[in-house]
C-alpha cells in the first residue's frame, strides 16, 4: 500500500463551472497551473456521446471510416472494447450493387470480381451507380452502416445526427482542479477517499451548499509531481520561490522552514487589478507563513523585495491582501472579531492590507468623509474591465466585487432594458462606482432607444469619484450634483440647466432617502423611469418605497432588488416580497389597479454558507 498526497479535483456540471471557480478563487484554492477539462468516464475515456438503453457509444465508433480502415477484433480486444465497438465489428458495411439492384457485403463484390464476372475496380465506383430501371436519373446510393441501437442498417450520417442530438442533451461535467490537499491510500479501489465527509467539508467552506448535490470529487485525482518544483508552475509561484530562496537566512528561521513549505502553503488564487496584485485573505495565515513573518514582518524591507518580485511576475506594481467589507465599523483593531459599532454605510474596505507600493495616505475620518482634490490625486486607483465596461476605484476607500459579473451581464442583455420602443431612464439608488449603473447605460449605446440616462444616488465621495472617472474611461458624460447643487435645486426648482438632460450619468452625492423628491426637482421633460436598481446587501428594504414611487406610473417598470436569502427560503421570500411590493403600490395610489409581480429570481452567488445573494425582478404594471 502506497501513501501519496494528491490535490482534490471537483467534478461539476458545465453550467456551474463559473460559480465553483469563483468560490475557489475567493478562497485561494483554485489550481491555476492546471486546466479545467471535461470529466472522464471510469475507463478513462471522455464522457459518452450517447447512452441508449444502457449502451454507451463512444464518439469514435460513430465515425464512418473507409473499408480499408476496418480490422477484425480479437476475442481479447473484444472483451476490453466498449460494447459499441464490439457490436459494430460483427456487422459489415453494405454497398449498393448496381448489377443486382440491392445492397451487398463488400466481400460479395470482391468474390464476383475474382470469378471474372466484373472487375472490382468497376464495382467500387458503383457507390454512385445509376438506379436499375432508371439509368438517366443518376440517383446516388450511400454505403449503409449497421446501427446497434436501432438494430438495422442506416446511413452513417443518420447515426451521427442521433449522436449529436444525444451529445447536446447529455449533461456535461467538468473537472476543476484545486489546491486542496488530500492524503489518499492508493490501494487500487475506487473507494480510496471518504468522499461524503470530505466533500461536505469542502462545499461548506466554499459556501456552495445550494448546488451541493451537483458537485462530486472526481475519481481521477491527480497525484502531485515527483519533483517539488513542478507543483507550482504559475509565474507568481516561480517568482515567489526565487525570492524566498534569496530571502531565507537559515540562521534566523527554524530549520524546518523551507522554501518548498512556504511555496506549497501559499494560495494559488489571486486577482490582478492593474496595477495592483490582490492576494486572498488567507495568504499569510498558514503555519509556515506565520513562522516566516514572525522573523520577517510583511512590511520589512526583505519581504518588500519578495512582494516586488511577485508583483512584477504578473505585471503589477502594488500588492495587497484582501479582506471582507465589514458591515459595521469598530474602534477595535481590524484583526478583532468584534463587529459592534456604527453601520458601515460607506462600505469602506477598512481591513485591506497593503504590502508593497504606495497606496496613498492612510484613510482618516477627514479623508474618508470629506476628501479633497489632492486626496483623490494622491490615492492609488486600480481598474478592471468586465463585459467590455471599465470600472475604477481606490482600494483603500472603496470596494469591488468581481463575483457580480454575471448579474452585470444579465442586466446588459435584459429585453426590458433594451426596449426598442421607448427611450427611458434607469435609477440606481446604491450606485457605488457604477457596478450596475454602467451596465444600464451601456445598453443604451446600442440603439437610439432604450436607457439613455442613469440617475444615481451614492453617499461615499470616493465611490462617486470612481464613478465619474469610470464614466470618462467608457466615453460617457457624468454630472455630479453635490450638496450645494441639490440645495440650489430645492430653492429654485425652475432653474434651467440643460446639462441635466445631456449627461449620460446624473449622480446625486447624497443619501437616497430623498431620492424621489430630488429627482422630481429636475427640469422637465424627463425620460420615463422604467428600471430601478437596489444593489445593497444584505437588504435594501428601506428603499423599496422610493423605488416604487420613482417608476413611471403610466408605463410601469421593473425593480431589481438585491437581497441575501437562506437557500431553503427563496420561494417563501419570493411570495413575501411580492406581497410587500403590492402593498407599497396600493398605498401609493389606493384607487390604482396596478399589480406587482416577482417575475424572476436570479441567484447571483453564494454569499455565505447557506445564504444566497439573490436578485428579485419585481415588475410593476402601469395604469390600466
Amino acid at each position: 500500500m502506497e501513501t501519496s498526497t494528491s490535490r482534490i479535483v471537483l467534478a461539476v456540471p458545465k453550467q456551474h463551472v463559473k460559480t465553483v471557480k469563483s468560490a475557489l478563487e475567493r478562497a485561494g484554492q483554485l489550481d491555476r497551473s492546471s486546466k479545467i477539462v471535461p470529466e472522464l468516464t471510469d475507463n478513462g475515456a471522455p464522457e459518452p456521446a450517447v447512452n441508449f438503453t444502457g449502451l454507451k457509444q463512444d464518439a469514435d465508433s460513430l465515425d464512418s471510416s473507409p473499408p480499408e480502415a476496418e480490422t477484425a477484433v480479437s476475442p481479447t480486444e473484444a472483451s476490453q472494447a466498449p460494447p459499441s465497438l464490439t457490436q459494430q465489428s460483427r456487422f459489415p458495411r453494405l454497398h449498393f450493387d448496381a448489377t443486382s439492384g440491392e445492397y451487398v457485403d463488400r466481400s460479395f463484390l470482391e468474390d464476383r470480381a475474382r470469378d471474372g464476372s466484373q472487375m472490382i475496380e468497376d464495382q467500387l465506383p458503383n457507390l454512385a451507380a445509376d438506379a436499375p430501371g432508371d439509368r438517366d436519373s443518376r440517383i446516388r446510393f450511400p454505403t449503409l452502416q449497421f446501427d446497434v441501437v436501432r438494430g438495422e442498417y442506416v446511413e452513417p450520417s443518420t447515426i451521427n445526427v442521433e449522436a449529436n442530438k444525444a451529445r447536446e442533451t447529455t449533461p456535461k461535467r467538468m473537472r476543476i482542479p484545486t489546491t486542496i490537499s488530500c492524503p489518499t491510500q492508493l490501494n487500487g479501489s475506487d473507494d480510496i477517499l471518504n468522499l461524503e465527509g470530505l466533500l461536505s467539508k469542502i462545499i461548506g467552506s466554499l459556501a456552495l451548499d445550494e448546488i451541493s448535490t451537483d458537485i462530486s470529487i472526481s475519481h481521477h485525482v491527480p497525484s502531485t509531481a515527483a519533483s517539488p518544483h513542478g507543483a507550482h508552475r504559475s509565474p507568481l509561484h516561480k517568482a515567489l520561490r526565487s525570492a524566498l530562496t534569496c530571502l531565507l537566512d537559515l540562521a534566523s528561521v527554524p530549520s524546518t522552514l523551507t522554501v518548498e513549505a512556504l511555496v506549497t502553503a501559499f494560495p494559488d488564487g489571486y486577482s490582478v487589478y492593474k496595477p495592483m496584485l490582490l492576494l486572498p485573505h488567507n495568504a499569510l495565515s498558514s503555519t509556515p507563513w506565520r513562522a516566516l513573518i514572525a522573523t520577517y514582518p510583511p512590511d520589512s524591507e526583505k519581504m518588500k523585495a519578495a512582494w516586488r518580485d511577485i508583483a512584477t511576475s504578473v505585471g503589477a506594481t502594488h500588492v495587497a491582501i484582501n479582506a471582507p467589507i465589514p458591515i459595521s465599523t469598530s474602534s477595535t483593531s481590524p484583526s478583532s472579531d468584534t463587529t459592534t459599532g456604527e453601520e458601515n454605510i460607506l462600505r469602506s474596505p477598512s481591513n485591506l492590507t497593503p504590502l508593497y507600493g504606495n497606496f496613498g495616505p492612510a484613510p482618516t475620518p477627514q479623508t474618508i468623509t470629506s476628501p479633497s482634490a489632492t486626496d483623490f490625486a494622491d490615492a492609488l486607483w486600480v481598474t478592471a474591465r468586465q463585459n467590455g465596461i471599465w470600472q475604477t476605484w481606490a482600494p483603500l476607500y472603496t470596494m469591488f466585487s468581481r463575483g457580480n459579473v454575471n448579474e452585470k451581464a444579465r442586466i446588459l442583455n435584459l429585453p426590458s432594458v433594451n426596449d426598442p420602443n421607448v427611450a427611458s431612464t434607469a435609477v440606481d439608488l446604491y450606485a457605488g462606482i457604477g457596478y450596475f449603473a454602467f451596465s444600464y447605460r451601456k445598453s443604451g449605446d446600442r440603439r437610439d432607444t432604450g436607457i439613455k440616462q442613469v440617475a444615481c444616488w451614492e453617499i461615499n465621495p470616493w465611490s462617486v469619484e470612481g464613478l465619474r472617472r469610470g464614466a470618462e474611461m467608457n466615453g460617457w458624460t457624468c454630472r455630479v450634483l453635490k450638496k450645494t447643487d441639490i440645495e440650489r435645486l430645492h430653492e429654485n426648482p425652475a432653474v434651467d440647466d440643460s446639462n441635466f438632460h445631456q449627461a449620460d450619468l446624473l449622480v446625486f452625492q447624497t443619501s437616497n432617502e430623498s431620492a424621489e423628491t430630488d429627482y422630481a426637482l429636475l427640469p422637465s421633460p424627463k425620460p420615463p423611469v422604467r428600471h430601478v436598481n437596489l444593489g445593497l446587501l444584505p437588504s435594501s428594504k428601506l428603499s423599496w418605497g422610493n423605488a416604487v414611487a420613482m417608476l413611471d406610473k403610466q408605463l410601469g417598470g421593473w425593480i431589481h432588488m438585491h437581497e441575501n436569502v437562506g437557500v431553503n427560503d427563496i420561494e417563501t421570500r419570493r411570495k413575501v416580497v411580492e406581497e410587500e411590493f403590492q402593498s407599497l403600490v396600493d398605498k401609493r395610489d389606493a384607487t390604482s389597479r396596478r399589480k406587482a409581480l416577482v417575475e424572476h429570481v436570479e441567484k447571483v452567488k453564494m454569499y455565505a454558507p447557506g445564504v444566497v445573494h439573490c436578485v428579485f425582478d419585481v415588475v410593476v404594471g402601469g395604469d390600466i
